[in-house]
C-alpha cells in the first residue's frame, strides 16, 4: 500500500491486528507521523495482549505482524532516530556490481559454455562448504555425545573420523581444480570487461539526467533491454591479438 491511497490508516490498523506482513511504498524523506509508535515499538501490554497507538485507537498487535518501508529516492537522508529503529537495506546496485552483472550478460551471449561452467563452478563451491560444515557439524556431535572412558572404543565414532578425513581430502582436491578452473574462465571472461564498463558507466551517466528534468527516469530492466539490442545490432570482429 502507499500513503496516498484511500482509507490508508485502516489498511495499517487491518494489517496490525491481523499479523500480516504490511509494506509501504513510495516513502518521502519524511516518514508519516502516525507510524513512529510502529518504529519505535511503542507497545503498551494490557493483560496478554499488546496494544500499539495508531492515531487515536489502541490497536491489538498481532503475531506476525511485520512493517517495511520502501523508498523510490536514490540518496534518502532520514533522522538518525529513524535509522535507529529501523534495518535500513540499500538496493540500489553500485558501478562496480553492475559491471560485473553486465559482463556475465555479455559473455552469456557471447561465449554461453563458459558462463555456464562459471555457475557450475560457484555451485560446486557452494556445495562443498555446506558438505564440510555438515560433516564438521556432525563430529561434533558425536564427540559430544560420547563416553570420554570408551571413546577409543567407539567404533562408530571412529569411523565417523575417518569418513570425515578422507571426505575432507576428496573435497580439498576438488576445490583445487576448481580454484585453477575459475581462474582460466575469468581470464577468458576479462576479454569482454571493456563492454561491461563502458555499460556501466553508460547507465549511471543516464540515470543522472533526472537532475536536468524528472521526465529522464531510466531503469535498469529498461536499459538491459537496449543493452542487449546494442549488442544484436553490432557486427561481429575479430580483436587483434
Amino acid at each position: 500500500m502507499s500513503l496516498t491511497q484511500h482509507g490508508w490508516q485502516r489498511k495499517i490498523e487491518m494489517a496490525v491486528q491481523t499479523g500480516q506482513c504490511l509494506m509501504v511504498e513510495a516513502i518521502g524523506q519524511e516518514i508519516d507521523p502516525l507510524l513512529d509508535p510502529l518504529l519505535s515499538k511503542a507497545y503498551t501490554k494490557k493483560g496478554r495482549a499488546v496494544y500499539v497507538k495508531i492515531g487515536s485507537e489502541d490497536v491489538e498487535v498481532a503475531n506476525g505482524f511485520k512493517l517495511y518501508l520502501q523508498t523510490k529516492l536514490n540518496n534518502p537522508h532520514y533522522k538518525p532516530e529513524t535509522a535507529a529503529q529501523c534495518t535500513i537495506i540499500n538496493f540500489i546496485v553500485t558501478e562496480s556490481g553492475l559491471e560485473d552483472q553486465l559482463l556475465a550478460m555479455v559473455v552469456r551471449v557471447e561465449k554461453p559454455e563458459l558462463e555456464q561452467t562459471k555457475e557450475e563452478l560457484v555451485s560446486e563451491q557452494n556445495d562443498y562448504k555446506i558438505q564440510i560444515a555438515k560433516l564438521e557439524a556432525d563430529l561434533l556431535a558425536n564427540l559430544v555425545a560420547a563416553d570420554v572412558a570408551t571413546i577409543l572404543d567407539n567404533i562408530e565414532l571412529i569411523e565417523g573420523l575417518e569418513l570425515t578425513k578422507e571426505t575432507s581430502a576428496t573435497i580439498a582436491e576438488k576445490q583445487a581444480i576448481a580454484v585453477e578452473t575459475e581462474i582460466n574462465i575469468n581470464k577468458s571472461r576479462e576479454v569482454y570487461r571493456r563492454v561491461a564498463a563502458e555499460g556501466a558507466m553508460l547507465y549511471f551517466l543516464l540515470i543522472q539526467l533526472c537532475v536536468v528534468d524528472a521526465m529522464y527516469q531510466y531503469s535498469l530492466d529498461a536499459f538491459q533491454t537496449f543493452f542487449f539490442k546494442a549488442i544484436d545490432k553490432t557486427e561481429m570482429f575479430e580483436e587483434d591479438e
